[in-house]
Formats: C-alpha cells, sequence, structure tokens
C-alpha cells in the first residue's frame, strides 16, 4: 500500500509519535543526544497538546512539558496524532490495571526508557497500590526530571511513600518510586541501579518498554530482555513499538525519523509481527500476545470511547488513522504462564 500523500507531507512533525523518550544508548555525538533529546520533548508536548484537548486526563504531565516550543508557538497536533496517543495510553492503562489487579500490593513495575511519563502520579492519585515503581533512562533524562519533581514537590512528592533521597542529581529513591540513571545496554549498570532502588527478584514485576527497544541493535534488546526474564522469578514485559516497517508508508516513516537524526538500529525486529513475536520467544518469554494498533483500536478498546474521542475534532477521514495504527503494535508477554494467568496463548 502506497504512502498517503498527507503522511509524506507532515512525516517530519508528526514522526513525534514514535516518542524515543530520550536516548536508550550513550551516545556516539552531542547531535545525536540531541536529536534524541528533542524528540522526547517534541513527543511530551504532543502528550500534552492531546490532553488540553479532553483526549484524556493527565494533571501531572503540565510539570513536566511546556505547551509552547522554543519560538513561543503553542502545540497542537493532527487529530490521528492526539488518536494514537490516545489509544497507546489506553491499552497499556488497562495491561497495568490487569497486572495490578492479580499480581496484589506486592507487584512492582520497571519502566525503562521512562522519559517524562507521568504513569506512577496517576496510579497513586487514583489510590493505586504496588510495592515500587521504578523509572530508568539516560542519566540526562533523569536529572531533568528530578529536577521537576524538586521543584513541585507538593504535588509530586507529595504522592511518594517515603521522604525522597537524592544521589549523584540524576537518581531519587523515595519508598515506593525510584528514578534512575542506566545505560539499557549495560546489563551490569543497570542491575546495580535496580538493587539501589530495592527491587525484589521475586516479586511479580511489570516491565514497561514504549518506543525502546528500536534504538538498540535486535541482539541487544534480545540480551536485556533475556536478563530480565533470567533475573526475575515472576516477570511480564509490555512494550509499544513499531511494526510492519517493510512496508512502503513504513519506509517513509523510518525514513524521516532517521532525516531527524535517529538512528534505528533494532528495525530489524520490527518488521512484523512475527519478528516481533521471535524476539520475545528468543528471550525466553513464552506466552503473550503482540496485536498492531489498528486491532487494539477497533477491538480492545471501548466502542462508546471511540466514537468520543473521535467527537473531539471531527474526524471524518480515517485512513491515515488505520494506517499509523497499522505501523505500531503492543506486546504483551510473560515466561511462563504461571503467576498472572492472563489466558494468553503461546507465543
Amino acid at each position: 500500500r502506497r504512502p498517503n500523500h498527507r503522511f509524506a507531507l507532515r512525516m517530519e512533525a508528526e514522526a513525534a509519535l514514535s516518542e524515543p523518550v530520550m536516548a536508550r544508548r550513550r551516545s556516539s555525538s552531542v547531535n545525536d543526544d540531541y536529536s534524541v533529546q528533542k524528540t522526547n520533548d517534541d513527543a511530551s508536548q504532543s502528550k500534552l497538546a492531546a490532553v488540553k484537548m479532553g483526549y484524556w486526563k493527565d494533571e501531572f504531565l503540565a510539570r513536566f512539558v511546556s505547551m509552547s516550543t522554543d519560538d513561543g508557538q503553542l502545540v497542537h497536533r493532527d487529530p490521528e496524532i492526539s488518536l494514537g496517543y490516545w489509544a497507546r495510553v489506553t491499552v497499556i492503562r488497562q495491561y497495568v490495571d490487569a497486572f495490578l489487579e492479580r499480581a496484589g500490593p506486592g507487584a512492582q513495575i520497571i519502566s525503562i526508557g521512562c522519559g517524562f511519563d507521568t504513569l506512577f502520579w496517576r496510579l497513586k492519585s487514583e489510590g493505586k497500590t504496588f510495592a515500587r515503581f521504578v523509572e530508568v533512562d539516560f542519566s540526562s533524562v533523569t536529572s531533568r526530571k528530578l529536577r521537576v519533581i524538586r521543584r513541585a514537590a507538593a504535588a509530586l512528592g507529595g504522592l511518594f511513600r517515603e521522604d525522597a533521597q537524592e544521589n549523584q542529581h540524576t537518581d531519587l529513591h523515595a519508598g515506593d518510586y525510584h528514578l534512575v540513571g542506566a545505560d539499557l545496554r549495560q546489563w551490569a549498570e543497570l542491575k546495580s541501579k535496580l538493587e539501589a532502588a530495592a527491587v525484589d527478584w521475586t516479586a511479580p514485576t511489570l516491565v514497561i518498554a514504549e518506543c525502546v527497544l528500536i534504538y538498540m541493535a535486535t541482539s541487544q534488546s534480545e540480551e536485556l530482555l533475556s536478563h530480565f526474564t533470567q533475573a526475575f522469578g515472576n516477570v511480564a514485559l509490555l512494550s509499544y513499538e513499531q511494526t510492519n516497517v517493510d512496508d512502503d508508508f513504513g519506509r517513509v516513516m523510518a525514513a524521516n525519523l532517521e532525516k531527524r537524526g535517529l538512528k534505528l538500529p533494532g528495525i530489524g525486529a520490527c518488521e512484523s509481527i512475527d519478528k516481533q513475536r521471535k524476539r520475545l520467544t528468543a528471550a525466553g518469554f513464552t506466552h503473550g500476545t503482540v496485536e498492531d494498533m489498528h486491532t487494539v483500536f477497533e477491538k480492545r478498546l471501548s466502542a462508546e470511547e471511540r466514537k468520543k474521542v473521535l467527537r473531539i475534532e471531527c474526524l471524518d477521514e480515517l485512513e491515515l488513522l488505520r494506517q499509523l495504527n497499522e505501523h505500531y503494535s503492543i506486546s504483551f508477554a510473560v515466561r511462563a504462564p504461571l503467576y498472572y494467568n492472563f489466558g494468553q496463548e503461546t507465543l
């Protein structure tokens, strides 16, 4: 299927949907680092633009990102982009809620490549309970996030179980919340940071990776995921990323990301749903589901909510939305269907 002309014309702005959320590796140059940081800011602004339009509620996001660009322009995204983010946020929350319900108060969540995500605060503000929530990203990201948390101590720190303790201006520990800077390609470093966050290697654990794995080589992402399946006794993975990138539309999408200086060393694993399943099984996951976001949008999300968000900006042309959704996927995988019992098929 050939790329939609509207998409090709404005892909430069809409590439933010991929949200790499800062470096998933140590940058080889200052330019690399800046390009990825800028995409984090763009993507966070895209989310905030959708929140301001009423696609979903997030009272915390505005603490981390401004609605204005560097030149003072107010951020607005086309409705397809906002709908894509709505579907992403909604389905991730469905899986997180189901996990917490089954795992109980001893559950822990590890969000790798967290960027400026606000899931911890949204969960806590709604009264959700869990043992710990660990956020991991490049240290230049965590230092920025830590500064925001410090400035908004009453609104953000007030939801921590314990008083916050900082370390090296990049890490923060606060009982049920931990923010740590680490290179995801370096397991020894990451493991030491997880130990500093007092993770329980036997507790039911959900690892969240949103648009992370494509920014490391497939062999590196397999190694990282293998470490998780080997280190934790009960582990699940929730991953959102590109898929079906080996058609015309996908190649345009990838090419525009690379134009922005964003290297995609893991793109080979995103060629198809089948390739993504193979990476999961290679890493030791045994059961789960991998679906493109068009399937999720049509079958997993509430029809009533779909109608509501489609009316926000009166979107009547759904072809671009369908194409975008067909090129992103959500994966939920477990090492074995023991603790979680989600009734999933073998990968």
